[in-house]
């Protein structure tokens, strides 16, 4: 039998892509197919309690060397929360009595971005949709010496705090993470907030 692809097998590797993206899910209790193998998602606490996340239960904090390699600058997030391959992480920074809006801040945000990496892409922003709290998001494409990156910087306010955060993937992996990170944010809790 001759060695390589099949149209079948093209086909059922965008069925189930598909079946992926679209299917309905708790990140609280159900296990999601992820990089070809199942997790879990687990809470973890951001600064002392004053914000949770749902993230997949094999994130940890990122070690001070990888963190230092992957974001050389001085203002690096404090909180580096990562996967095993560090092929993804999410990063947080605490922010607090920040006057303004919050779309306004994500515009700077935004525009800040994009007047220091003009070759980023913006696919799109939005709002998120939480219980008790505001927050605002964008997402884009970038690149690094070798590959382009996917990304998504949020604002989230809980009263005078805001959870200004970061989300950063391999390119190779949008498909899967482009529909989990609104739904991984969209879970994001403040104090005092029940999960």
């Amino acid at each position: 039998m001759k060695e390589g692809e099949f149209i079948d097998e093209k086909i059922h590797a965008l069925r189930e892509n598909y079946r992926i993206r679209t299917a309905e899910y708790d990140l609280c209790t159900d296990f999601i197919r992820f990089h070809t193998r199942s997790i879990r998602f687990r809470w973890f606490s951001l600064f002392d309690g004053l914000f949770r996340i749902l993230l997949p239960e094999d994130f940890t904090v990122m070690p001070k060397q990888i963190a230092a390699a992957r974001y050389p600058c001085r203002y690096r997030p404090p909180v580096i929360l990562s996967g095993p391959g560090y092929d993804e992480d999410f990063g947080f920074h605490l922010i607090k009595d920040e006057p303004g809006d919050l779309d306004s801040l994500i515009r700077q945000m935004r525009d800040s971005f994009l007047r220091h990496a003009p070759e980023t892409v913006i696919y799109g922003q939005g709002h998120i949709n939480l219980e008790e709290m505001d927050g605002v998001w964008f997402e884009y494409k970038n690149f690094t010496l070798d590959e382009e990156t996917y990304g998504v910087q949020f604002l989230i306010r809980s009263d005078a705090d805001i959870l200004a955060g970061v989300f950063n993937s391999r390119m190779m992996f949008y498909d899967e993470w482009k529909p989990l990170v609104p739904k991984i944010l969209e879970q994001i809790k403040g104090k005092g907030e029940r999960y």
